[in-house]
């Protein structure tokens, strides 16, 4: 039984680093395909699950950087919602191995929760005060990862009071962007965000829509309408899809 239990143990941990790093080196000797990049520990739970094929949060940063340093493309990060502090952290972690003391991360949320919902907005699981993380436990957050804190800069407020037309120029006359995470869940706050980087996007800005499929996947709701009216209004910037991750 105690072997038994022992065996058991052994095959559902977590595997150590040096045995990822020999199951990496494995795979690339036979040419074996890893199905997903590792979840680490503070990952969400659908992250930790996702299944063979669909590449999880940690998975689609990673390929972002990838694709970023590929086309030697140069800019900052900037994370629109930023409940938990985890999309941050693999961010900050998967950035260093291409861009270590290159990019500096740019973090707006309300730190309140989600705001009073419109009607295009009501949802069945959501109400304002939800995905609310204190600005004090973010930083708290971050520091317990290592994170120095003038590797990042947070912007505190709801959208609509600070994504000015001030803010993004005083932005785009020292960075652009390379990688954005929108992660607001709501058409008003992503029509927001979208209008708000617009001067900040070139060439091959990767721009991740992490609720691009709730409200049933509705092409009238959401992140998806948010999108389609921006690139409506915005004739003269064009969308590539890439990849569906989580």
């Amino acid at each position: 039984m105690r072997s038994m239990r022992a065996l058991l143990s052994t095959i559902w941990r977590r595997p150590f680093p040096f045995e990822k790093r020999l199951l990496r080196l494995l795979a690339s000797r036979y040419s074996f395909r890893l199905p997903t990049a590792d979840a680490p520990a503070f990952a969400s739970g659908e992250d930790a699950r996702a299944p063979t094929g669909i590449l999880n949060r940690s998975g689609m940063i990673q390929l972002a950087f990838e694709f970023l340093r590929g086309n030697l493309l140069q800019g900052d990060y900037f994370e629109f919602g930023c409940w938990g502090g985890r999309t941050f952290r693999m961010a900050f972690d998967h950035h260093r191995v291409h861009f270590e003391n290159l990019m500096h991360f740019w973090l707006f949320d309300s730190f309140s929760g989600l705001p009073q919902l419109t009607e295009i907005d009501r949802h069945p699981t959501w109400k304002a005060g939800d995905y609310c993380t204190p600005l004090e436990d973010f930083l708290k957050i971050a520091d317990s990862a290592g994170v120095p804190r003038e590797r990042y800069t947070v912007c505190e407020g709801y959208y609509q009071e600070t994504l000015t037309p001030e803010l993004s120029a005083r932005l785009a006359a020292q960075t652009r962007a390379g990688l954005v995470y929108i992660d607001c869940d709501l058409y008003e706050s992503t029509r927001l965000v979208l209008n708000f980087i617009r001067p900040l996007l070139q060439s091959g800005t990767v721009v991740c829509f992490d609720d691009y499929y709730c409200f049933s996947g509705q092409a009238d709701r959401g992140e998806q309408l948010a999108l389609k009216q921006f690139l409506q209004k915005n004739q003269d910037v064009g969308m590539l899809d890439y990849v569906n991750y989580s």
